[in-house]
C-alpha cells in the first residue's frame, strides 16, 4: 500500500517561524492562529502563508491550492478579486485613496444600503465591524439614557472591551460576564447582561425586571460564531416586542450576516426590523469597511458638540472601499445570486451529512447554506444555542477530518465554532464533487485509521526549521 502523502507546509512553517520573532505569536490576529490542527507543534498554534485567491480558490506559499470555504471567515461573497470589482478598484486608484472630506460614493453607497436593508433609514461608515457596533452601542446609549447592554454566550462583536464577554466562555460554569482578554476593567462587567440565545422566558424575565437600567439589546441573528446556530421561529419577533414594550434598542449585528444570507441580510430573512444594525465583510467583497444603518431619529444624535454622539474615523468612507462597495452591492441586487448561493449551500450540507450519516457519526447539521456547519454530537439532535453547542463531543475527530480535508484540497476553519462559507464563485461541477469526494475520504480516514501525526518542530532561535514527518510521534488518540 502506498504510504499517505502528508500536507506540504514546509514554507509555511519557515515563514511561521520567522514571523514569531517580530509578531506576538506570529500573526496580526489571535484568530489567525490555528490551536488544534494536526500538523502544528504539539501544545503551539501555529498557522498557514497564503500567496493567492482567485475565484473559490487559494494557494499558498508551499503550492498547495484549496478549494477556499474560509472564505476570510466570510467576507468574500462573489469570490476572490472578482473582476468587476477588480477593474473598478484600479480606475478608482487613480483618483487618490483618502480625502478627510466627502465624496459622492458615499451618498450613492448610502443609497444603496437604504434600498437593501429593511430597516436602513440613515447610513454612518466605519472600517471594522468592531468599531460599527462600539459606535452602535454608544447611540443605543445616548438614545436610551440608560447604560446596560445585553448580549448572548457564544455571540462576537467585535474586539472593543464593552462587548468582548462570553464570547467563548467555559460552558460548565455559571452563566455571567466572562471576560475573553486580559486587560478589560473589571467594572465594565457592571455594564454587560448575558442571556442564553433562544430562550424566551429568560430575556423576557430579565427585561420585565430590569428593563429601567437596560439600553439595548445586540446580538448575531444568526450564530456566525458559534456553528451558525439559528434562531428559533419567532423568537427574534419576541426580542422586537420586548424592545417595543420597554424602550430598549434592538441592535442587530449583521457583520457576518449583511449581505450574505440574503441581500438584505438575515432582518429580511426573518420579517424583523431591528433599530440599529452594523454591517460589514461581504458588503465589499472583503473590502476594509462597515457602517451602522438605523432608525432617522436616532441615528441623527450622531453629530458633533455636547450633545451629539461622537462616530469617526480616518479611513471611515475611503473611496478605495466604497468602490468596492458600490461595486458588489450593484452585483448583489441580482436575487439569481442568493438562489445558486443556497443551491450549492444545500448540496453540500446534504451530501456531507450523508457522509457522516453512512460512517455512522453522530451529528447535526447547523446553520444557513450560505454559512454552515456540522457537529459532531452524541447528546443532541438539534442545537439552539453556545452551552448545547459546547457540551458535545467530537473535537478530535473534527480535527482529523479538518488535516485530511486539507491534504485533499479543500480549506476550512479548524474551529468547529467557524462556519463553513459559500459564495457565488464556488461552482457545482469543479466545486462540489471533488469537496463532497474529499469529504468522504476525510470522514473515514479520521474515523478508522489510526494516522500518526505530521507536525513541524519549531526551530531553535537560530538555524533552518526542521520537519517532524508521519512516523516520528506517537500516534493521535483515537475517537
Amino acid at each position: 500500500m502506498a504510504k499517505e502523502k502528508g500536507l506540504k507546509i514546509e514554507k509555511s512553517a519557515k515563514l511561521f517561524s520567522e514571523a514569531l520573532k517580530v509578531m506576538p505569536g506570529g500573526v496580526s490576529s489571535n484568530a489567525r492562529l490555528w490551536q488544534t490542527a494536526q500538523f502544528c507543534p504539539i501544545y503551539t498554534p501555529c498557522t498557514i502563508f497564503v500567496k493567492k485567491a482567485r475565484g473559490s480558490h487559494m494557494w499558498d506559499v508551499d503550492g498547495n491550492k484549496y478549494i477556499d470555504y474560509r472564505l476570510g471567515f466570510g467576507p468574500i461573497i462573489l469570490g476572490h478579486s472578482h473582476p468587476k470589482i477588480t477593474k473598478a478598484l484600479q480606475e478608482a486608484e487613480k483618483e487618490g485613496t483618502v480625502y478627510a472630506l466627502d465624496n459622492e460614493l458615499e451618498l450613492q453607497v448610502s443609497k444603496q444600503m437604504i434600498d437593501l436593508i429593511p430597516s436602513a433609514e440613515m447610513v454612518r461608515f466605519s472600517v471594522t465591524g468592531t468599531e460599527a457596533t462600539m459606535h452602535a452601542i454608544r447611540l443605543a446609549r445616548a438614545y436610551t439614557g440608560k447604560e446596560v447592554i445585553v448580549k448572548f454566550e457564544g455571540h462576537y462583536h467585535g474586539g472593543h472591551d464593552y462587548l468582548l464577554f462570553s464570547t467563548s466562555p467555559p460552558y460548565d460554569t455559571r452563566i455571567r460576564p466572562y471576560p475573553e482578554s486580559r486587560g478589560i476593567p473589571k467594572i465594565i462587567s457592571k455594564l454587560v447582561h448575558v442571556e442564553t440565545f433562544n430562550n424566551f422566558a429568560s430575556i423576557e424575565s430579565y427585561l420585565k425586571k430590569n428593563h429601567r437600567k437596560v439600553a439595548g439589546i445586540i446580538l448575531e441573528p444568526i450564530m456566525g460564531n458559534a456553528s451558525g446556530i439559528m434562531p428559533k421561529p419567532g423568537y427574534l419577533k419576541h426580542l422586537r416586542e420586548l424592545c417595543d414594550r420597554y424602550n430598549v434598542v434592538l441592535i442587530f449585528d449583521e457583520v457576518k450576516t449583511g449581505f450574505r444570507v440574503s441581500r438584505g441580510g438575515a432582518q429580511q430573512l426573518y420579517n424583523v426590523k431591528p433599530d440599529l444594525s452594523t454591517f460589514g465583510k461581504s458588503m465589499s467583497n472583503g473590502h476594509p469597511i462597515s457602517a451602522i444603518v438605523g432608525k432617522e431619529e436616532m441615528m441623527r444624535m450622531y453629530g458633533p458638540g455636547p450633545h451629539g454622539v461622537t462616530q469617526g474615523g480616518t479611513y471611515a468612507s475611503n473611496p478605495i472601499s466604497l468602490t468596492a462597495t458600490n461595486a458588489t452591492l450593484s452585483l448583489l441586487k441580482d436575487e439569481d445570486i442568493y438562489s445558486k448561493i443556497s443551491r450549492f449551500g444545500k448540496r453540500l450540507m446534504t451530501g456531507m451529512k450523508d457522509v457522516l450519516d453512512d460512517n455512522k457519526v453522530e451529528s447535526v447539521m447547523v446553520g444557513h447554506p450560505a454559512m454552515f456547519q456540522y457537529v459532531i454530537t452524541n447528546n443532541h439532535r438539534e442545537i439552539h444555542n453556545y452551552r448545547e453547542l459546547k457540551s458535545t463531543y467530537g473535537l478530535d475527530l473534527f480535527s482529523k477530518i479538518q488535516y485530511w480535508l486539507l491534504t485533499r484540497g479543500v480549506m476550512v476553519d479548524e474551529d468547529s465554532q467557524e462556519c463553513w462559507y459559500t459564495c457565488l464563485a464556488h461552482d457545482m461541477d469543479e466545486d462540489l464533487k471533488p469537496t463532497l469526494d474529499a469529504f468522504k475520504v476525510a470522514v473515514e480516514k479520521a474515523k478508522n485509521s489510526k494516522f500518526k501525526a505530521q507536525r513541524f518542530k519549531l526551530p531553535p532561535e537560530r538555524g533552518p526549521p526542521t520537519m517532524l514527518t508521519e512516523g516520528t510521534r506517537g500516534p493521535i488518540s483515537s475517537q
